[in-house]
């Protein structure tokens, strides 16, 4: 008649309550109300959401037959900037961007090897044009893979960063 949870706080309590009607319902195939479903959460010493991550901007430089591609990213009024260097070719210049954004963001996790680029796809629907980013985050054993969509309105290469940062935003989580 009633199921208590007692969890952290790295996912919404919404997020729980799915998770607990989906893993009854494919394991047991019970279905239940969600609004049986007590959640507690407690905060715990290892893990905190952070903030929302922005992006600030983008340098794009080549010469001869390297590109570098600088991502400025802003996380509490702070700006954390990378650089990334690759070959000049057009996939690497869509995949150099991603990267860097990615690396922009262990910068302010404080946490190497964490996200690792799946794709970049840049799609066409009518006169509209976008940009889905998967991305692999590797967080205390436990993988996931998230996507992020930005639609491309002036500059490609922002649009690139923006859906990066679209599919990771929900889920970073900063450890102590």
């Amino acid at each position: 008649t009633e199921i208590h949870v007692r969890a952290s706080c790295t996912r919404s309590p919404k997020e729980i309550s799915r998770d607990i009607e989906t893993a009854l319902l494919t394991i047991l195939d019970y279905k239940v109300d969600r609004k049986v479903i007590s959640i507690a959460q407690i905060n715990t010493e290892y893990e905190e959401k952070i903030g929302r991550v922005k992006f600030e901007g983008i340098s794009m430089t080549s010469f001869e037959n390297t590109i570098n591609c600088e991502v400025s990213l802003d996380y509490e009024e702070d700006s954390y900037k990378v650089l990334e260097v690759g070959i000049k070719s057009a996939n690497v210049k869509k995949n150099i961007v991603a990267k860097s954004t990615l690396k922009a963001v262990e910068k302010i996790l404080g946490q190497d090897n964490v996200f690792d680029l799946l794709s970049v796809n840049v799609a066409r629907h009518g006169d509209i044009s976008y940009v889905n980013v998967l991305v692999t985050m590797v967080l205390n054993s436990h993988e996931e893979i998230m996507v992020g969509s930005s639609i491309i309105k002036d500059d490609i290469n922002e649009s690139i960063a923006k859906a990066t940062l679209a599919a990771i935003n929900r889920r970073i989580l900063k450890t102590n």
